[in-house]
């Protein structure tokens, strides 16, 4: 991949923007609470202390909460740097944004060399690559996720976006050295937050799959029987247990209903997905999709923080896949597969998580999957239908 002169300003101007905005927060955390772990926009509670403690107990070679590597990694860090550091914690986030942006710009690319765009290629690829640079400022909620805290968040969002890279070129290339380097690289994910790795072989089974089906299937056929299909699990397997995670539907189901009731206020969907049978789960489900999707959709609009979020991040996303949507004919089996992961990854969200304001965390992942099928998508529409002179584009 080679930038050219203007991404490769334009690509160390975000990197800047995000040191200088996890470095401002700092010190206002520090002024708030007097340890810089976290300063919160919006709310009191969040991940970043709890972490923050399990790493002091892992520094201190102490008993700890083992809910990912994630505390183990950084209180490991601070050992090896020899003091208690939380701006070392953010300085060693900031390089998981820097391998995030990296393997983002891969994906663009990896996009771009399966497309065909004619004799417009350096237009196209170069407004891809600042598009999706682009995206990374304007994308307010993951901006926020990485830079006010120090959640494991960004490390999630890389790994995932760099296995969707590394098994594109592993299953599309036939190129083992990359199934090779793909294995670590889930291993690491699975141990970031399980939920992801599941999220990830779910998509990759399932695509595989329907390459298959497809052939000797329509879109209808297919669509019905993968309902029937999760009927028959949602009527008679709720208790089998889900490998990788080691919990059953029903657990997951029950853990959505528990927060239901122990979070219930303004950021609550109020969708309950224990239903009594299979198609009041499924229109209950759909709705929850939705949701945690493009929400908060209109009726769950019950505050001034909650209509922002649905002006600045539900409402662009909304126009974003219908535009996916007008030129799905030109959606290459590339931008399949990772559209396959980004949708995959929100119906697992959909099942356990009923709260507005954690759906901004989770669905990043979502997101930005989107986002880099948005950005090339529209590079090629715009060189398609813009007919005025560009300067050329230099390259170093």
């Amino acid at each position: 991949m080679k930038l050219d002169t203007e991404v490769g300003v334009v690509k160390y101007l975000v990197l800047f923007y995000y040191l200088l905005a996890t470095t401002v927060f700092y010190a206002l955390a520090i002024y708030a609470t007097g340890n810089g772990v976290s300063y919160h926009l919006f709310g009191e509670g969040d991940d970043g202390v709890f972490y923050w403690e399990q790493a002091m107990n892992v520094f201190y070679d102490l008993s700890w909460i083992r809910t990912s590597i994630y505390p183990w990694i950084i209180g490991k860090l601070m050992q090896v740097i020899g003091t208690e550091s939380v701006f070392a914690i953010r300085l060693f986030n900031f390089v998981g944004m820097a391998f995030l942006i990296h393997f983002a710009l891969k994906l663009v690319a990896v996009q771009l060399a399966t497309t065909e765009i004619g004799g417009k290629q350096e237009r196209i690829r170069h407004y891809a690559y600042l598009y999706a640079l682009f995206c990374f400022i304007a994308y307010i909620s993951l901006f926020i996720n990485i830079t006010t805290s120090i959640y494991r968040d960004v490390w999630i969002y890389m790994l995932y976006i760099a296995a969707t890279y590394l098994a594109i070129r592993w299953l599309f290339e036939k190129n083992w050295t990359y199934f090779l380097l793909l294995i670590p690289t889930v291993w690491l994910l699975g141990e970031f937050r399980t939920y992801a790795l599941l999220s990830f072989v779910m998509a990759t089974v399932f695509w595989l799959t329907l390459q298959a089906i497809r052939k000797v299937a329509g879109p209808f056929v297919i669509l019905t029987f993968a309902l029937v299909i999760f009927g028959i699990i949602y009527t008679f397997f709720m208790d089998v247990q889900v490998p990788i995670v080691d919990k059953t539907l029903r657990s997951a189901l029950q853990y959505r209903s528990d927060g239901i009731g122990f979070l219930a206020g303004g950021s609550q969907m109020g969708i309950r997905l224990d239903a009594s049978n299979y198609f009041g789960f499924l229109f209950n489900y759909v709705h929850s999709y939705l949701g945690n999707l493009v929400g908060p959709l209109p009726w769950d609009v019950r505050g001034l923080t909650i209509l922002l979020v649905f002006f600045i991040e539900a409402l662009p996303m909304t126009l974003i896949l219908l535009f996916l949507w007008s030129r799905r004919a030109y959606v290459t089996k590339v931008q399949q597969f990772i559209l396959m992961q980004a949708f995959v990854w929100n119906g697992l969200i959909a099942i356990t998580n009923d709260n507005i304001g954690t759906a901004l965390r989770l669905r990043a992942i979502a997101y930005l999957l989107i986002l880099l099928v948005f950005v090339v998508a529209y590079s090629r529409h715009r060189a398609e239908h813009v007919k005025q002179t560009v300067p050329p584009v230099v390259t170093t």
